[in-house]
This record gives C-alpha cells, sequence and structure tokens, in this order.
C-alpha cells in the first residue's frame, strides 16, 4: 500500500493514500500486545524484503528503554523513495475488574523524491 505513494503527483490524491494505509491498521487484534523487541537494550533487529525487479526494502528496530518500555524503527525502500522512522511503547490500563493493553507511538513518514515529511501519525 505504501510504495506506489511517492510517485502520486496530485498531493490530495497522495494524502488519501496515506490514509488508506493508516486506516489500514486499525484492526480488531488478538488479545494483549506483543512484548517489544528484546528486553537487552542496544540489542537490534534487522531484516529486508525481496520486492519487485530485485529491488529490497530494510528494517531495523531497537529497544531503545527499559523502563518504559519503548522499541524504535527505521524502514527504508530506497528505490521507492520511502522512509519511515518511529516508536513504539506498549501500555497497559486497569479497568477495575480487567486490564488493557495498548500500543502507542508515533511514525514519520518521508517520501524522499519530494524532499520533506508527507504526513506524520500518532497512534
Amino acid at each position: 500500500m505504501l510504495l506506489h505513494i511517492p510517485d502520486i503527483d496530485d498531493p490530495i490524491d497522495r494524502f488519501v493514500s496515506v490514509v488508506k494505509f493508516y486506516l489500514s491498521g486499525w484492526h480488531i487484534r488478538p488479545p494483549g500486545v506483543k512484548k517489544p523487541l528484546n528486553p537487552i537494550l542496544g540489542e537490534i533487529f534487522t531484516c529486508y524484503w525481496e520486492l519487485d525487479n530485485n529491488k529490497r526494502a530494510y528494517y531495523i528496530s531497537e529497544q531503545t528503554s527499559h523502563h518504559p518500555p519503548k522499541s524504535s524503527y527505521f524502514y527504508l525502500a530506497p528505490d521507492h523513495h520511502l522512509r519511515i522512522d518511529g516508536t513504539l511503547k506498549p501500555r497497559s490500563r486497569f479497568l477495575g475488574n480487567s486490564a488493557a493493553s495498548l500500543m502507542e507511538g508515533i511514525a514519520f513518514l518521508t517520501l524522499l523524491n519530494r524532499g520533506k515529511d508527507s504526513a506524520k501519525g500518532e497512534q
């Protein structure tokens, strides 16, 4: 859903595509929040995806805080002019006789061929 966005010239169509991507993450999830990357500070997780035409997208994440737990991440698809930087913070909320797990954070989407941040959002 993201890889085509930097190529959209009309700013309104580009904005609508970013909103569609953002809203695609709003779905019913299984109960509970997954724990952050790793309880050891400084340990990183890296991977890449093979895209069409021998292109790649890269992902790096690291737990950057233990109390409170925070994971920071970086995604880059250089051939598609796309970069995302963000931080995730799992949070618990006590509701009387039950508890809820929430995932908070912020993400910055940068369209590298546009020369500025195109969108940012908080969850």
